[in-house]
């Protein structure tokens, strides 16, 4: 140790100054207070030995300086006092000095606490060792949180959260949520939303939900269906995350115009539609393992359909909520959850489930991270039918024109046979030359609607034969698209052709869509013939084309059928 003695009588400065160096210490010397403190900034040594009654400055008032000076540094200080001064050291003792020794100096004392000091100094300087490295360590990990928690922010879109149809609500156990919300809108304007729970919270769960963000959100917008999506999502975590790791995700969709909500869920707690009365209509439960558990073959992708006649709210939350408990150690549960719910307004639901969830805790903190979403729907059915009924009602004057005109600005084809016809998700693929083409900015979405239900129609009833009245029967969805998924994997020689061309006609640009099937057709004239409606199960397809289009041309049995479509003007230029 470095070891500051302080004395003003020279023989007892040398004395102790002397036995501390035998000791193997170096000592350093000082003979009053004033130059004590200068000593001990110049020297910082690790100990000081000072005695109480000095000239210029007395040793308390030396030791009160220096420990203020050393801040959180210890420096410890040792009176060496001498008879009669006990009131003064009992203050200084008060004031910061550390222990004491007597006049004469007893050196076996001395030396015991030198040691002891030594010991005590050492430990000190390990554990400001640690704590140091502790602070670093801090600083490093709230960095990272901050940077975890920017990328999630950038990666999760959280301006898409404000959808009209959207409520919801995520309160993380720490700082970092394991939980994910996320929504979007496909071309069709159909509202995909995704829950996804990590493993654990905080950190290490939130980085194992960020791997679903890019696909979920990338594939939505070229209009993929959310089976396409699971199968991009579950690739991607078995390809980022170790092995052990998996997400819980519930995908939904929200499809306004088809009167139809699809839901796979997979190690979420159940899904449920609740009417505006609170009853519940349908519910989801975990029908599949959570991502990233099996191969992506090995996967089941079939969802689950309910079709709505009425406005309704979807409800999914992470299993936080349900677990949450009170001091009594009382969980909060899906019946409290659903009474609660059941028993507000739709609008004050959120609100009011938020005080109630904070009544439950009383104070105490969550364990696990919470989120809950609720998202409406079937509100505007009506008003979406009137509204495409009128804008499909003929009276654009340069209708005889479209058949004529030469002015193609530009044109896209593509042919596909059996094989295609298997594995590429058409209309998707389309869109991403469809969003470039300027002229279509602003009507992508009717765009992608009049190419789906076309595309679908050429062939699900055109090549595979499938008939839509079975949508009728009961549970008729479901066997739809097992007769479906059967034909199309039978399917050995077909072909569709699709054209899209961009016309300009009366100054006006004009999108045609012609599409041809190799199927064996069917009684368009018939089918043209009733009136316009977008509401029925089955012949919705061509209702909303036409509801959509100026004019629907079918020729010869029915296999080819061409589309003209007026585009949205650019809102910035009307006038």
């Amino acid at each position: 140790m470095k070891i500051l003695v302080v004395d003003d009588t020279e023989a007892v400065l040398l004395l102790i100054s002397r036995f501390v160096e035998a000791l193997g210490h170096v000592a350093i010397a000082a003979r009053n207070g004033v130059e004590a403190l200068d000593t001990w900034r110049a020297e910082r040594p690790d100990l000081v030995l000072m005695d109480m009654m000095m000239p210029v400055l007395s040793g308390p008032e030396a030791a009160v300086a220096i420990k203020r000076e050393a801040g959180e540094s210890w420096v410890p200080i040792v009176f060496v006092t001498g008879v009669g001064e006990e009131n003064r050291l009992a203050e200084a003792i008060e004031q910061g000095a550390d222990d004491y020794i007597t006049k004469p100096v007893n050196f076996r004392v001395l030396e015991a606490k030198l040691k002891a000091f030594n010991r005590t100094l050492e430990l000190n300087r390990k554990v400001r060792e640690q704590s140091a490295k502790l602070a670093d360590y801090y600083d490093r990990t709230e960095e990272e949180k901050r940077v975890v928690r920017h990328l999630m922010e950038q990666m999760v879109n959280a301006e898409r959260l404000y959808d009209p149809q959207l409520e919801y609500w995520l309160s993380p156990a720490e700082s970092l949520s394991g939980d994910l919300i996320a929504a979007a809108r496909t071309p069709g304007q159909a509202l995909h939303l995704m829950l996804a729970d990590g493993i654990g919270h905080g950190l290490t769960a939130a980085l194992n939900v960020l791997p679903l963000t890019q696909p979920f959100y990338s594939m939505t917008e070229k209009g993929y269906a959310i089976s396409d999506i699971l199968i991009e999502m579950n690739d991607k975590v078995r390809q980022v995350l170790p092995v052990g790791r998996f997400v819980a995700v519930v995908l939904i969709s929200i499809d306004e115009a088809a009167g139809c909500i699809e839901v796979w869920n997979g190690g979420m707690p159940t899904v449920h539609v609740i009417d505006a009365q609170g009853v519940v209509r349908k519910i989801w439960k975990s029908a599949h393992l959570p991502l990233g558990i099996v191969p992506t073959p090995s996967i089941e992708l079939m969802t689950e359909r309910y079709y709505f006649h009425e406005p309704g709210t979807l409800l999914a939350f992470s299993d936080g909520l349900i677990e949450a408990r009170n001091p009594d150690g009382e969980a909060y549960g899906q019946e409290r959850l659903l009474q609660e719910l059941a028993n507000s307004p739709p609008v004050e639901r959120l609100a009011s489930f938020q005080t109630r969830l904070a009544d439950h805790l009383q104070g105490q903190p969550h364990h696990d991270d919470i989120s809950i979403v609720l998202a409406s729907f079937g509100a505007n059915v009506d008003a979406q039918a009137a509204e495409q009924q009128r804008d499909g009602e003929p009276g654009w004057p340069e209708l005889a024109a479209l058949a004529h005109t030469n002015d193609c600005a530009w044109r896209y084809s593509l042919v596909l046979g059996a094989e295609e016809l298997k594995y590429i998700n058409t209309v998707p693929f389309m869109m991403t030359f469809i969003n470039e083409v300027a002229a279509l900015k602003h009507s992508q979405s009717d765009v992608f609607l009049i190419l789906t239900e076309l595309f679908v129609n050429a062939l699900d009833h055109g090549v595979l034969g499938v008939p839509s009245s079975i949508k009728h029967e009961e549970d008729g969805m479901e066997q739809y698209l097992l007769a479906r998924s059967r034909s199309l994997a039978a399917l050995r020689d077909a072909r569709i052709e699709i054209d899209l061309a961009g016309l300009v006609v009366g100054g006006r640009d004009v999108l045609r869509i012609g599409v041809r099937d190799s199927g064996p057709g069917f009684d368009w004239q018939r089918v043209l013939a009733r009136p316009l409606d977008v509401t029925t199960p089955c012949g919705r397809g061509i209702a909303l084309v036409r509801a959509l289009c100026i004019s629907v041309q079918y020729f010869g049995n029915g296999s080819d059928v061409v589309a003209y479509y007026l585009p949205h003007a650019d809102p910035a230029v009307e006038v």
